[in-house]
Parts: C-alpha cells; structure tokens; sequence
C-alpha cells in the first residue's frame, strides 16, 4: 500500500512538471491567464508521460544545400515559429564528423508568427561533406518536433585561393596596361 502510493504521487509530480514545462516554452507561467494560439493540451492524470512534445507550432525550417567556404562563419537555421508570442528556445546541433566545429547548443527567442534565421557560428577544420543533426528542445530540455537533417560542404581554403587569385590577376592586367601604355608614350615620341 505503501509503495502504490509512492507510485501515485510520483505519476502525479511528474505529469504536472510536463504540463508546465509546456506551459513554460510556450512563454508563459502556470498562473497566467494568457491563452496562446494553438497550444499544446495539458496532460490528465491518466496519460502517460511524454518525451517530446510534436504538437507544437514551432519547428526548423529545412533549408538548401549549404557551402561553407571560410575558415569561420555563421550557418543559418531557419525557425518558424506559428505562435502569436516570442518563444525562447535552445537549438541543439551535432555535425556528424569533425570537420567542423559548432557550439554544442545555441540559445535563440524566435519572434511571433514569423520565420527567423539564428546565425550559429562555425569553424571549418577540414574540407568535405558535414551533415548536422539539428533540433529544439525547450529550456526544461523537452523536446520539440523532430530532427532535422542539414547538407553542407565544407571547403574551407576556397575563401584564400579566391583572394589571391584575383589579386594575381589584378596585378597581371595592371602590368599589361603599364607596359602598353610605356610602349605607345615611346612610339609617339619617336
């Protein structure tokens, strides 16, 4: 009897830390009376405890094939949020090598009823092809939707290659106007 008890209240703490946990992502506290658009159904006593929360209207949005081509630059995920409230979030990202080094989770308040990009910064340690595994999850660590798989390639020398590339050719049509120039000065001379 003892132990069933323990059991019942144990179900009970932790389906009410869920339901506000929800409560809390959808930017609001237990005792507000504001209602949001679309929010998720607070948990009964009878459900069982949930792991993630897929019915929230707040999601990445998945995007192109992305090209990284600096040694350091910022990756764009793209969130929609469909509530009528700003929503803060964590956005988790795991590449899946190592050649590239991120920021284990990164911190973002997406505004209301639009789609955002959080720049999250990145630095390139090899070249190659990098898939990052992204999701949210609230501040209580809850879950929100799936993950999202992101494409990018990494090439990491083209930024410098370019700049002297074209520095080379700068300098090349600068010396050819130069001596074009000295060669027609020297004929209308002569």
């Amino acid at each position: 009897m003892k132990n069933s008890w323990l059991i019942k209240a144990a179900s009970a703490v932790a389906t009410i830390t869920l339901a506000l946990a929800g409560t809390a992502v959808a930017g609001g506290s237990a005792s507000a009376s504001t209602s949001f658009k679309n929010a998720p159904p607070a948990l009964t006593s009878n459900q069982s405890p949930i792991t993630s929360l897929p019915d929230f209207e707040i999601s990445i949005v998945p995007g192109s094939h992305i090209n990284l081509v600096s040694t350091a630059s910022r990756v764009p995920i793209q969130i929609r949020n469909n509530y009528d409230t700003d929503i803060r979030i964590f956005i988790w990202v795991r590449p899946s090598n190592l050649r590239v080094k991120m920021p284990k989770v990164f911190e973002f308040t997406a505004p209301a009823a639009t789609t955002s990009n959080a720049a999250i910064p990145v630095e390139a340690i090899a070249n190659g092809e990098v898939r990052l595994n992204v999701w949210l999850t609230s501040f209580s660590g809850v879950k929100i939707g799936k993950t999202t798989k992101l494409e990018m390639s990494v090439q990491r020398d083209v930024e410098g290659s370019v700049l002297i590339a074209f520095f080379v050719v700068i300098t090349a049509l600068g010396a050819i106007g130069t001596s074009r120039m000295l060669k027609r000065k020297k004929a209308g001379t002569v």
